[in-house]
């Protein structure tokens, strides 16, 4: 019994190292499978925002790893495109090429003792490998570099990558050297990969860093698999980690002699396994095949799909979600870009701050001469992305004087002659213009810098005395006809006593009397006849009417400091002045504290301004308009028509009205 449980024993001694490498074969090779569902999908670099903004363009891989190929054919239908959460729905998909970006690791411990076939075989491999490379001087050549693990752990031959031109040679020569050298012992497998690692993520050449930024990078490894580090896994996952992050893919050739299996070769299934690369055995004419075949298929990864589309963020950084659906499945990857586009720069070029403009009076013309202020701009992208805005509007103290879309520069010329009417005083008005425009691209608004520039109308010229005699006799000629009319009637009169006398002169006396009382008008509840009136467009008692009969009219808030009361709280007390002289009404403010506006343009204080029939004038928040004696009072705008809601929903409560006189 004693015999027979010490043979169980150790029976049972022999069979558990055989099930604990079955298990973990089993789930080595497990792994591998679950790896290999789906493709593999790489964002190669940041996407480019800076060559061509608006616009980003992503170079993307799409991977068969169980076939260690590029999937062609796939189309924009194929691809979803996110950006900042928001869906893409043109982008626009190419297959070009891009290049690749291999560095050969040949791990010469082991197979390369005298007699020793296998690095030979290796030499020659490599050699096959970049035969098979572009190489034709364009700028989307393959590129291609070596590391030799020698004795002692010495890196030797190292040749890194070459560019313009691409100098396979190089690598030949290094093959050549290192065929004629032989290394005893082990070598240190993961040195010469952290090396190879660093020569894609960290060369030290910038030119090369910057050719390597777009190209599939992948590192074939040439090895028995025997290491002196086998056993520290935790050096064995640091280079699986770093070529994860790096999205670089290890191909694995394990050098086993001929018709033999390699002894040592789990680690190079590991390192090919967890990086989405392949392991392939070269042990015989059939497995060399395989091997050629496996670069064959390396290099349809050199070709990639650029996808590009116009986006519209502001600057800032941003996620960028590509996701792929293809006949092996569905993958998909987020990486962050950089948008570059900011609202551009406008600047009036034209008129100079500061600048100085006379409007000279013209007796012939009766009026101002014309007299234009030219306003330009000049739009600056500060992104590099040259647009035009539509159209640039043009402001004068905040009101908008005209606009203009002929770029570049958006000329303008601005009448100022126009701006107010002659009188006897020279008027000198401040004005600030700014110069705004909505950015093409972003919808942001960019505003210039003010530019003050000072206008000065000069004053009627005087009038020569017999000028000033006729324009007395047209201002008085009431007076004179008056004159006439009594000096006519007194003639009559004394005529009419000298004819008759006693009671006939009474009579005339008397009638001469009726007459005269007849010259005096009773009052009536008929109003005076009157040239002009204001109409209250908008405030309280909206529709009311005030006839312009008077030679002066105070307009103002309270009704006992004027004539004609708005009550408004932001009406100064008087607030503006209309005087009428002969058929012409002239509009003054009287110092108010909010200011007077006629048809949008301040007046400035105490000076006369001429009113033109229909004008709007604004006082506080009263709008009234000017009328002509039977002048129909002008249809309401749209925010005129809004203004007055509140009116008519009081009238329709049963509020108080007040009727408006056509």
């Amino acid at each position: 019994m004693v015999d027979r449980s010490q043979e169980e024993g150790e029976a049972m001694k022999k069979i558990l190292p055989v099930l604990a490498v079955s298990l973990i074969l089993l789930t080595i090779v497990q792994s591998g499978q679950a790896q290999q569902v789906g493709p593999l999908l790489i964002v190669q670099g940041t996407p480019d925002t800076s060559t061509a903004p608006p616009e980003v363009r992503t170079y993307v891989s799409v991977i068969d790893k169980s076939a260690a190929a590029t999937i062609e054919g796939l189309t924009a239908d194929d691809f979803q495109i996110e950006e900042a959460g928001t869906d893409i729905e043109t982008p626009e998909v190419s297959y070009e090429p891009v290049g690749l970006a291999i560095v050969v690791v040949v791990d010469r411990g082991g197979i390369s003792a005298p007699g020793d076939p296998r690095l030979k075989e290796a030499a020659d491999l490599v050699r096959e490998l970049v035969a098979q490379l572009t190489v034709t001087g364009a700028a989307d050549d393959d590129v291609i570099a070596l590391v030799g693990v020698g004795e002692d752990g010495v890196l030797q031959p190292e040749e890194n990558f070459s560019y313009n031109p691409v100098d396979t040679n190089l690598v030949q020569n290094s093959l050549v050297m290192m065929e004629g050298e032989t290394v005893r012992g082990g070598t240190p497998l993961y040195e010469g990969l952290d090396e190879a690692l660093r020569l894609l993520t960290k060369n030290s050449d910038g030119t090369i860093r910057d050719v390597l930024a777009r190209r599939r990078k992948v590192i074939v490894v040439f090895s028995d698999g025997v290491d002196p580090n086998f056993s520290d896994e935790a050096r064995e996952q640091d280079i699986i980690r770093k070529a994860n992050d790096a999205d670089i893919s290890l191909y694995t050739i394990g050098m086993a002699y001929r018709n033999r299996d390699l002894g040592a070769g789990e680690n190079m299934v590991r390192l090919a396994r967890q990086t989405d690369g392949l392991y392939r055995l070269h042990n015989s004419d059939e497995t060399h095949l395989e091997v050629l075949d496996l670069f064959d298929r390396l290099m349809t990864q050199r070709r990639q799909y650029l996808i590009a589309y116009q986006t519209r963020q502001p600057k800032g950084d941003y996620t960028l979600d590509v996701e792929v659906d293809t006949p092996i499945g569905s993958a998909e990857r987020s990486v962050t870009f950089s948008s570059v586009l900011e609202t551009p720069q406008i600047a009036l070029t034209a008129p100079t701050d500061g600048h100085s403009y006379t409007v000279p009076y013209s007796p012939t013309m009766g009026g101002f001469e014309p007299v234009h202020i030219p306003l330009s701009v000049q739009v600056t992208p500060l992104d590099g992305a040259h647009r035009d805005p539509l159209e640039v509007r043009y402001f004068a103290n905040g009101v908008r004087i005209g606009t203009s879309a002929a770029p570049p520069t958006f000329d303008f010329d601005w009448n100022v002659s126009e701006v107010v009417t002659p009188t006897e005083r020279t008027q000198v008005q401040e004005f600030t213009l700014v110069a705004e425009a909505d950015d093409a691209y972003l919808g942001q608004r960019m505003q210039s810098a003010d530019v003050n520039v000072r206008v000065t109308w000069e004053a009627l010229p005087p009038p020569t005395p017999s000028e000033e005699r006729v324009e007395r006799l047209r201002q008085d000629w009431w007076l004179l006809a008056a004159l006439v009319a009594l000096a006519l009637g007194l003639l009559l009169l004394l005529v009419m006593l000298i004819r008759t006398r006693g009671e006939l002169t009474r009579r005339v006396v008397a009638r001469t009397t009726g007459v005269l009382k007849g010259v005096t008008k009773r009052l009536s509840g008929a109003p005076m006849r009157a040239p002009g009136k204001l109409v209250i467009l908008q405030g309280a008692n909206m529709g009311k009417e005030f006839r312009l009969a008077a030679q002066m009219i105070k307009v103002g808030r309270d009704p006992q400091f004027c004539d004609f009361a708005l009550f408004d709280d932001f009406v100064s007390n008087p607030h503006c002045s209309i005087q009428m002289e002969q058929t012409q009404f002239f509009i003054t403010d009287e110092g108010s504290t909010n200011g007077t506006q006629v048809n949008g343009v301040p007046l400035p204080p105490h000076q006369r301004i001429l009113l033109q029939p229909d004008a709007i004038i604004e006082l506080g928040q009263t709008r009234l308009q000017f009328k002509r004696l039977g002048g129909s009072t002008r249809p309401l705008e749209q925010e005129d028509a809004q203004a007055s809601q509140p009116q008519q929903l009081e009238s329709e409560r049963g509020g108080p009205t007040q009727e408006v006189t056509r």
